[in-house]
């Protein structure tokens, strides 16, 4: 009993003054936009709409944003530090002001957490408070005399608290008059750039997206903005207009596909929507420059004689050519080239009701596929226009006894340059013309669905369409392979 009426009484009262404090005014995280390139930074009372106030950076670079953004919050953290009653109206008020408050010490920094998330960061070491200040090319000699003032801070900062505002005027003062004069709060900056080409914009604009980007479709774009650079040379792109964007397009149309020369601009347009939401460049003067006129495809379908006249040249061909299987798959699947040409052994597979199909996909190293409805299922239909299902799993077997994963021996490229200029002129003699390609065998099978009546959504399942029908059953959606199988045996029926 003694010793309990010895200790003090328990109160209310908590001798840490950050803790027992509550602000009148939670702020929220600082959030920064760009308009016309030039970046913003807004601070908003935590969960209103309506109380925000933003400072223009004045600046198109990033970095130098950024750096400016972490100086005026230092600046509004101090002030609400030391005024934990301040209104909403005194904090936008003091944001433009120079800062007032203090830096509590690493001790305190967890009971920071009741003034909002602003303060997640706060115990940034003085050296990147430092980092922030914008520098001269004339003060550099001035950096020395800092990190004096800089360990003489750190050594104040073992006490309680110190004032930042002080901290960061001496360390203004160390660098020179002229630099308080340039660190104005609204910071007007400039930056004398050197000239902004599209091949610049193109490093960047890769360095930033091209991860995001698969291999094939990386080096497809990295060739398009090639094309472009060379078209564009030295222009500044930052000061680019519509007419030279309108001269770029005619100089891409001589010797081009109007489709091609879509292409081009759809990767030209990217690249500058992607510098006008970076602050790059301000405007962007792409729009509706595509060309409308001489688009429509110089591809045409196989007729069916066609087709039949390509399977029995593909078929005296010998039974371990990978050119026999390249032309039957492409007949009677409707597979693209690169889609049949990236196939593996394990790609070939024969489910638990016997039918045998081959699998269309992007797993694996260096494979492809033109969007994500185009993975799928397609059953192999034995005696399709002569296809000899029994033989193509011989030759599948002997791919796998010689360690080969690929089905194919030769490459896309050239499976796609033996077959438009020796098999098919060959196969069709009089009958061939121009636009009759190994594509042109996805066409026939299409056009052959839809004079059959084949129902959209099978069609779709079967050439991989853009659409939501998978013919996987195994995931339990869309068309079920086991239909599929049926529709195509119907429709190869003689």
């Amino acid at each position: 009993m003694t010793s309990l009426a010895a200790r003090p009484a328990v109160t209310k009262n908590v001798t840490n003054s950050l803790i027992s404090l509550r602000p009148r005014t939670k702020l929220a995280k600082l959030y920064h936009y760009r308009r016309n390139g030039i970046y913003y930074l807004r601070l908003r009372e935590t969960g209103s709409l309506t109380r925000t106030v933003s400072v223009s950076l004045r600046t198109t670079d990033r970095k130098i944003a950024m750096d400016a953004s972490r100086r005026l919050a230092e600046t509004i953290k101090a002030f609400h530090l030391d005024h934990h009653a301040a209104t909403w109206h005194e904090l936008r008020k003091h944001l433009l002001e120079i800062a007032e408050g203090l830096l509590s010490s690493a001790h305190d920094v967890h009971s920071l957490r009741h003034w909002g998330d602003l303060y997640e960061d706060v115990g940034m070491n003085l050296s990147e408070i430092a980092a922030t200040l914008p520098l001269t090319l004339n003060q550099h000699e001035h950096v020395a005399k800092s990190k004096q003032v800089m360990c003489a801070a750190q050594d104040r900062l073992q006490g309680d608290s110190v004032p930042l505002a002080n901290i960061i005027r001496e360390l203004e003062g160390s660098l020179g008059g002229s630099m308080k004069q340039e660190s104005d709060v609204s910071l007007s900056l400039s930056v004398n750039a050197p000239v902004l080409t599209f091949a610049a914009l193109s490093a960047l604009y890769m360095a930033d997206r091209g991860q995001e980007q698969k291999e094939s479709t990386r080096k497809e774009t990295k060739l398009c903005h090639g094309t472009i650079s060379t078209a564009l040379g030295e222009l500044d792109m930052r000061n680019h207009s519509r007419a030279d964007l309108v001269a770029l397009r005619d100089r891409l149309s001589k010797g081009r596909a109007p489709a091609t020369v879509n292409k081009l601009l759809v990767k030209l347009s990217a690249v500058l929507a992607w510098a006008v939401e970076n602050g790059h460049i301000l405007k962007a003067y792409d729009k509706k420059l595509k060309l409308t006129k001489g688009l429509e495809s110089s591809r045409r379908a196989f007729t069916q004689d066609q087709v039949g006249d390509l399977m029995i040249y593909a078929n005296k061909l010998p039974e371990t050519s990978w050119k026999r299987w390249l032309l039957s798959l492409g007949a009677i699947t409707g597979g693209r080239l690169n889609e049949i040409s990236q196939l593996t052994v394990t790609d070939v597979q024969t489910l638990t009701s016997g039918i045998t199909a081959i699998h269309i996909n992007e797993a694996g190293e260096g494979k492809s596929i033109k969007n994500k409805r185009s993975e799928r299922l397609v059953p192999l239909t034995n005696g399709a226009y002569g296809f000899d299902l029994a033989a193509f799993l011989r030759y599948v077997e002997a791919c796998k006894l010689k360690g080969s994963d690929s089905l194919a021996q030769i490459g896309y490229k050239t499976a796609g340059e033996w077959a438009n200029q020796q098999a098919i002129p060959a196969a069709l003699g009089d009958s061939y013309g121009p636009g009759l390609t190994f594509h042109s065998l996805r066409h026939s099978l299409a056009s052959l669905m839809q004079a059959r009546g084949v129902p959209t959504t099978h069609a779709q399942a079967v050439m991989g369409h853009a659409s939501g029908t998978i013919t996987f059953d195994i995931y339990g959606s869309g068309v079920p392979v086991e239909t599929v199988a049926k529709v195509l045996e119907g429709l190869f029926k003689p």
